[in-house]
């Protein structure tokens, strides 16, 4: 895993929802944003644009520069193949009946028309290129995340399923000066993630039951943060930033925007 993550430094001039590596060295400031991802499929498995997708509310503070919180809520869907096959467990244990559930880690790519609404909370550290005499910007953080998910099969089935997650999260970025009147941070970020699923069930003596999973979450994002009122037309307390993304989401590919203001 070091190895893997030294690589991907050198390799790449670059958390989740932290957005911090929008702000200059010895900064303070409020970071408000919104983003849309789309699932798509690049290899021709299914339609291009698939019927999965994600939007997230993201509210931040960074202090100085160096240390950062931030608050994101969100919802997403997911749907991602024509036809699904079912290992039933438990209280599904008629192969003929309906309606069925797959509860196992891929749970998002095995179950039709899923959805999940949720909120996470991250807590940033950063090493500046400047301050540390480092080629590139670095960060790494710590996100707790918590989601309920459903579905129609569901319903059916009065099913509660849950989860918590925990995250590490490591960003590298670099800042780009143009001759425009914008700055570009190319950056690329990578979760690791540990997530525990709960849903009601008659296998346990206390009503539940649960399965843990793993997750790497990359993205690679191109920040365009403008100078005050070139955009926005307002004062010069605020900023105006827009980034397109690309990013391995739960094992495919999603691409999406993120726009937003930062505060001073």
């Amino acid at each position: 895993m070091k190895k893997i993550f030294i690589t991907l430094l050198l390799f790449f001039p670059t958390i989740l929802s932290a957005q911090t590596h929008l702000i200059m060295p010895g900064q303070s400031a409020t970071i408000v944003s919104f983003d849309y991802n789309q699932n798509v499929d690049f290899f021709g498995e299914g339609k291009f644009l698939r019927p999965s997708y994600g939007n997230n509310i993201n509210v931040g503070y960074v202090y100085n520069g160096m240390i950062g919180i931030d608050f994101s809520y969100g919802y997403s869907s997911y749907d991602r193949k024509e036809t699904y096959t079912f290992d039933l467990t438990g209280e599904q244990s008629d192969p003929d009946g309906d309606p069925k559930f797959n509860f196992i880690e891929s749970f998002r790519s095995n179950n039709p028309d899923i959805s999940d609404k949720g909120f996470s909370v991250g807590l940033t550290y950063y090493l500046n290129a400047m301050q540390f005499n480092l080629p590139v910007n670095l960060s790494a953080g710590f996100r707790y995340g918590s989601s309920d998910f459903n579905n129609n099969a569901l319903d059916n089935l009065e099913q509660d399923f849950y989860g918590k997650s925990y995250a590490l999260e490591l960003g590298v970025s670099k800042e780009l000066e143009t001759s425009a009147k914008f700055v570009i941070i190319p950056r690329l970020t990578v979760d690791i993630i540990n997530e525990k699923n709960i849903y009601d069930s008659s296998l346990d003596e206390d009503g539940t039951a649960s399965f843990n999973g793993s997750h790497v979450y990359t993205e690679i994002a191109l920040p365009f943060i403008f100078e005050s009122g070139v955009v926005t037309n307002l004062n010069s307390l605020s900023q105006f930033f827009v980034e397109p993304i690309i990013a391995n989401k739960y094992g495919s590919t999603h691409i999406g925007v993120r726009f937003g203001f930062l505060f001073p």
